[in-house]
Parts: C-alpha cells; structure tokens; sequence
C-alpha cells in the first residue's frame, strides 16, 4: 500500500500547479501521437490561458508609453455651433447719433458704415483651438518612467511565462512516471497470477493448504487494485498536461534522453538572465524617474496657443472671422505639499525595489548551491534505486527457486514479489525527482526556459 500511495503521488504531483479555475480536457478519442518536452512547451506557449492573460496585460501597459507621450504633442479640437437667439440686435451709429440730434458730415466718396452685428437670431459658430507645450520639464523624465515600467512588464511577463514552462514540464515528467508506474503495475498483475496459478496446481496436488491459495489471490485483487489507482494517477497528470497546453488530440509523452549539459553555476550570469531579478531592477529606475519627474513639478510650464473663429455675423471688427495666437506660462507655486509627497513616495518605492532585489540576489545564490547538491544527490538515487530493483530481481529469482523447493514458505515470496515492485516504483519515482531537479537547476540559473 506504501508504494501505491508514493506511485500516485508521484503521478498527480503536477496537479498542484494548475492555475485556479483551470479547465481540465480530456484528449479526444484516437490514435496517440509521441509528444516530446520542447513540443509541448512550444504549444503551452502558444495556447496557455494564463500566458494569453498575461500577454493582453502586458498589452494595457504598453499603452502607457503611447499616454505619456501625448503630453508632450500639440492638442488640436474643432467646435461647431448653432444658436438660436429670442431677437437680433443690430448697432447702427448713424441712427443713434442722429436720434441724439447730432447730424454727421459724411467724407466725400466714403462708403457708409454699416450695422454692426451685436447678436445674430439664426447664430452660426465654427472655430478651433491648438495648443502646443514647448517647455515641460517634468515630462520627460515621467516618459522615461512609463518606458521604464513597461520594460518591468515585459520582464514579469516573462517571468509569468517561465513559471507557467515550468509547471508544464513538471507535469510532463509526472505523466511519464504515471506510465512507468502503470507498467510496474501491469507486470505485477502477471507475476501475481502466476502465482495463483501456481498454487492453485500445488493445492490440487495437495502439496499446499487453501491458505496458500487465498494468500497468492488476495494478492493478486491487491495488485489489480494498484493497476487501476495507478491508471487513475495516470490518468489525472495526463489531464493536467492537456489543459496546460490545450491539447484536444490523444498523446503520448516521450521523454527526452538526460541533459548531460553542464549547468552554469556562475552568480552574474544567473542574475543577468532571471526576469524576476529584471522586473525588480526595472522598477526601481521607474520609481527613481517618477521622483525626478514630480520635482520637476515645481517648474512652470510654458506652451503656445492658437484659436480662429468664423461665423454669419460681423462683429466690431467689421470681419466674420478672428483668430489669435501666442504663449502661455504656467507656474503652479503651492499645492498644498501634494509634489514633495508623490516625490517622497516614488524615492521610497525605489528603495523598496533595491532592498528586494537584494534579497533575491541572495536567494538566487543559495538555490544555486543547493540545487546544484540536490541534482547531485537525486542522481545519486536513481542508481541506487537501479541496484535496488536488480537485487529485488535476484531475491526473486532466488526465493521462487526455493519455493519451489518447499524450503521457505509462500509468505517470504509475496514479500519478495511486493518488495521488488516496491523498488520499481522507487526508481520511477526517482527519475521524476531528476527530472524536476534539473528543471529546478535551470530555473535557478536562468536558463530554462531556453531563450
């Protein structure tokens, strides 16, 4: 039962990774297709429903750069306007001086003036404003903070996908070893039965008790139990895969020969390549840019600005249009501490990023070393889990033959049969636990996924 338990565990291990909420797929029925790591990493990356969650968002971040720099370009807007006035109103200074009795002498040849506009009943309006910042001290340095945090995106998007990569191919070795199990189960069931089969021939020649046969059958219902437990852990890491990767066609994982490449234990080169160390870095010049760009607050502003009207109607001008142009400063000389407060926030947030990134520097550092030793020590157990099973194999071997001899009693070849399985399940269970060591390793170091 120990070892059906640390089968099943071994087959499920993966499901922990699943992202909340996922949807498990069952593949469609038909003919299994051999399904390598690198192809299922490629596909995880193409259809992952986290991934593409997390490239829309990264999406809206990228937007920032475009806000940012719509500050510093002209801003144009065009207005149309109808009114309806209750009357019209019309000035006309040759009627008004001559109902005040004076009388004016008109110049030889001048044509004479005419009324002025003062509020047109069926009122037309068209104009347009442009206004354009020429001197803006704190938005440059604000640009480069928005740069700068869609590139702390891009990093934790990466970091986001490495994370997803990682669980994909853990629950691709946990399938492997979910097939690996199900054999040894399978060859079980056959030992087992043979087994029976034996007894069952020795109590018809009555040289065994009914014990020995209720023994070997209660074994073998034991094994066909552990068959259909390991079928079912087979069964869930082969689901989780699929749903990782949108797999709908039947698979079959094929596992890749061990990576005999070295694994580069060099600390700069670790903290060069690990996106999490790259969002931290990233976010700490966003934050100390966003500091320089909320002192350059308490500069002013200088930008120009253009306007031009025309309507139906003359005004005192004497014309139907108007414009206008010119510059306009802008100094905003006390907030109430609002600048110095946002400024003081964004230097503490880039002492924040710093204190964090040294804490992952160390972390990075240690989980070098340490993986490193557990890859050492997990390789160093499957080849004692492989001397277990041949010695398991030859214990065997040795106990049926004395069996057979009647010299030990059918107990010590149950034990002998439970003992051997036992240990194939150990060394299924140890190739996993290498697998994901040197996927541990890589992950530390940087290098997985591959770049």
């Amino acid at each position: 039962m120990r070892g059906a338990k640390r089968a099943i565990f071994a087959a499920t291990l993966a499901l922990a990774w699943l992202p909340a909420g996922a949807r498990a797929q069952a593949p469609a029925a038909g003919p299994p297709r051999e399904l390598t790591l690198d192809e299922a990493l490629a596909m995880a990356k193409r259809t992952n429903r986290s991934l593409i969650a997390e490239r829309a968002h990264l999406a809206q971040a990228q937007t920032n750069v475009e806000q940012a720099w719509a500050v510093l370009f002209p801003t144009v807007t065009a207005q149309g306007k109808f009114t309806r006035n209750y009357k019209e109103v019309d000035l006309d200074f040759g009627a008004l001086f001559t109902s005040l009795g004076l009388q004016l002498t008109p110049t030889p040849g001048a044509t004479p003036a005419a009324p002025i506009t003062i509020l047109k009943q069926n009122q037309l309006d068209a104009s347009i404003n442009a206004t354009m910042p020429l001197l803006a001290p704190a938005a440059y340095p604000a640009l480069e903070a928005v740069k700068t945090g869609v590139r702390s995106s891009e990093a934790s998007y990466d970091s986001s996908e490495a994370s997803v990569l990682f669980s994909v191919a853990q629950t691709f070795y946990a399938a492997a070893v979910a097939d690996e199990v199900l054999i040894t189960r399978h060859s079980s069931i056959a030992v087992d039965r043979a087994t029976l089969e034996n007894a069952q021939t020795r109590f018809a020649a009555g040289t065994v008790t009914k014990v020995d046969v209720d023994r070997a059958e209660l074994a073998l219902v034991r094994a066909e139990q552990s068959e259909l437990d390991a079928r079912y852990g087979q069964a869930q890491a082969y689901r989780a895969l699929a749903t990782l990767i949108q797999a709908d066609a039947p698979f079959k994982v094929r596992v890749p020969e061990s990576s005999t490449v070295p694994v580069s234990d060099d600390l700069d080169s670790a903290l060069h390549l690990r996106p999490e160390l790259r969002v931290l870095t990233f976010s700490e010049k966003s934050a100390e840019a966003q500091s320089r760009a909320y002192g350059w607050r308490w500069a002013p502003t200088l930008s120009a600005f253009g306007k031009a009207n025309i309507g139906n109607y003359k005004g005192f001008s004497g014309d139907d249009y108007a414009w206008s142009a010119g510059l306009q400063l802008d100094w905003t000389l006390y907030d109430g501490g609002t600048r110095d407060a946002q400024r003081h926030l964004a230097t503490a947030q880039a002492a924040e990023a710093q204190a964090r990134a040294e804490v992952l520097t160390d972390s990075i550092r240690d989980d070098l070393v340490n993986t490193h030793s557990l890859l050492d020590t997990k390789r160093q157990a499957v080849q004692a889990a492989t001397r277990a099973v041949s010695l398991a194999q030859e214990t065997l071997d040795l106990v049926r033959s004395q069996y057979e001899a009647g010299t030990v009693t059918q107990v010590d070849l149950l034990q002998a049969q439970d003992n051997l399985v036992a240990a194939q399940e150990a060394l299924a269970q140890s190739h996993f636990d290498v697998a994901v060591a040197d996927l541990t390793l890589r992950r530390a170091a940087g290098t997985f996924p591959a770049r």
